[in-house]
């Protein structure tokens, strides 16, 4: 078996001896309350507008709202009740203190980015690898690739992505292919990695060494590609997180160690 083959096996390995250590020795972990990223998104990134997303967790009657549709943010106008920043399914499967901000970006060119920033609250399995709800919400994976985003004054921000592709009936009910793009990183306290093995890594370092927790944020940013075939999303997803990538710093002294 080749080297690179045993890596992941290796990364769990010893993520269960640091693990195996923290309960052994580490009695009081104190959680950071401080995230690596701002828990906010910018309303307007060069041509793109952005619109917060609320979600109704009516069981029977489950909807997604624009806040700019809204004329209370938090506020279903159907029914009274509370919307939320999650879906009624992220409620019920992730733990309560789990954070969410997602908003919906168009251009004049009618493209839509779909962004996302989950924060972990206390438990680890507050943020998990993408491919789980993915997969779980109807897409298959159909390629993988890790890609350097240039940014100014800095090393390239290494992200995973992921194609996906997931069949539905359109209006006429005739059976349509969505292709679709899935752009991921993770952001710890001065750390980021698109690994989430390394993301778990740090985490149980962090734990054993430093006796702290810190609330990693899981940054997602999806799109739609033309087709199957369709290279073009690439550079514009690129372009798109090279430009908001500088409203999430908190400060500058964050580096990628993946």
């Amino acid at each position: 078996m080749e080297i690179r083959s045993l890596t992941p096996h290796l990364t769990l390995i010893g993520l269960l001896v640091l693990t195996a250590l923290a309960l052994a020795f580490t009695v009081d972990v104190t959680l950071s309350d401080t995230p690596g990223v701002r828990m906010e998104l910018p309303s307007q990134i060069d041509d793109w507008s952005g619109d917060e997303l609320r979600y109704s967790h009516d069981r029977d009657n489950p909807k997604q709202y624009r806040v700019s549709e809204l004329e209370l943010p938090d506020i279903d106008p159907e029914t009274g009740k509370k919307l939320f920043t999650m879906s009624y399914a992220e409620y019920e499967a992730l733990p309560h203190d789990t954070e969410f901000v997602k908003s919906i970006y168009t251009n004049n060119t009618d493209g839509n980015v779909f962004v996302s920033i989950v924060l972990s609250g206390k438990e680890r399995n507050s943020i998990h690898r993408p491919q789980r709800c993915l997969v779980g919400q109807g897409n298959t994976i159909v390629g993988t690739e890790r890609m350097e985003i240039p940014l100014a004054g800095r090393e390239p921000l290494k992200v995973d992505v992921l194609k996906t592709e997931r069949r539905y009936r359109n209006a006429n009910g005739e059976m349509q292919t969505y292709y679709g793009y899935y752009a991921y990183w993770f952001v710890g306290q001065s750390r980021e990695t698109p690994s989430h093995y390394e993301r778990m890594f740090w985490l149980a370092w962090d734990r054993v060494v430093h006796s702290v927790a810190h609330r990693w944020a899981y940054i997602a940013v999806s799109g739609q590609r033309a087709d199957e075939n369709s290279q073009d999303y690439k550079q514009d997803m690129k372009d798109f997180v090279e430009k908001l990538y500088p409203y999430l710093l908190i400060d500058h002294s964050r580096h990628d160690k993946s």
